[in-house]
């Protein structure tokens, strides 16, 4: 009698441990980090405070093709990877592929093609480009390709929470510029409170990706075709030219 119970204990056990995870043993719920500071990438909903974005939305549309519930995670970005893995399983928050970051984490094929470029405050005629950018005071957010780029260029770097609060500096002239993406540019500045303005030419190609746990590459293949599927049947130029009036998914 006591192997018989002990036998039935075991099947209930592993009946409710496949219960758990579905009946074909994987996750169902896709975990998402993002920002949620970020407009038009990722941002809260002034009127319902809900996470959306052009990132999240293509997040939660490749959970949706993965037979996942997405759940979005809004996390500071000196935060994010490390809290990949942790905290969520994905970032969603137009990460730039670099050499360094590959050899850190898994990529899935990317979602935007883009280019950085420099912000100043409206009243600064001296820097034109990031060609002008040494020895001058640059703000950006901690963890950013964009760091790295000022550094290059010969700037002193000061870090900030998120663009808004870069953008707030900037604006009474506290650094000397900013570096972003000209999408962010394009969308946010034009009606901004910010005394700001883009200038020069785009200083890099930046390609946008998912990222994963270097070790977590089931996951990106998985995630890769349902972008696939995604390119191919439309939707990716359709929630492009939703945020950007373009398609900058390639």
């Amino acid at each position: 009698m006591k192997k018989l119970w002990a036998l039935l204990m075991v099947s209930v056990m592993l009946a409710g441990a496949l219960t758990a995870c579905g009946n074909n043993g994987e996750k169902k719920e896709l975990t998402i980090g993002t920002e949620a500071t970020y407009p038009p990438f990722s941002y809260r909903d002034k009127k319902t405070n809900e996470v959306t974005g052009y990132d999240v939305e293509v997040a939660k549309e490749v959970a949706k093709r993965l037979d996942m519930k997405a759940k979005v995670v809004p996390t500071e970005w000196k935060n994010m990877f490390s809290s990949l893995g942790k905290r969520f399983d994905m970032v969603a928050n137009q990460v730039t592929i670099t050499p360094e970051r590959k050899e850190q984490f898994a990529f899935s094929t990317p979602y935007t093609v883009s280019g950085g470029k420099v912000i100043v405050n409206k009243n600064n005629n001296e820097i034109k480009g990031i060609e002008d950018l040494k020895g001058k005071v640059v703000g950006t957010t901690q963890g950013s390709n964009y760091a790295n780029e000022a550094e290059k260029a010969g700037a002193k770097v000061k870090y900030y929470k998120g663009i808004a609060q870069v953008l707030t500096d900037l604006d009474v002239n506290r650094v000397d510029a900013a570096l972003n993406d000209e999408l962010f540019i394009l969308t946010e500045l034009k009606n901004t409170k910010y005394n700001v303005k883009a200038v020069g030419e785009p200083f890099s190609e930046n390609k946008m990706a998912f990222a994963f746990k270097k070790n977590d590459k089931d996951l990106a293949k998985k995630v890769d075709k349902a972008l696939a599927d995604m390119k191919k049947d439309g939707t990716l130029s359709k929630l492009s030219k939703k945020y950007f009036g373009a398609d900058v998914s390639e």
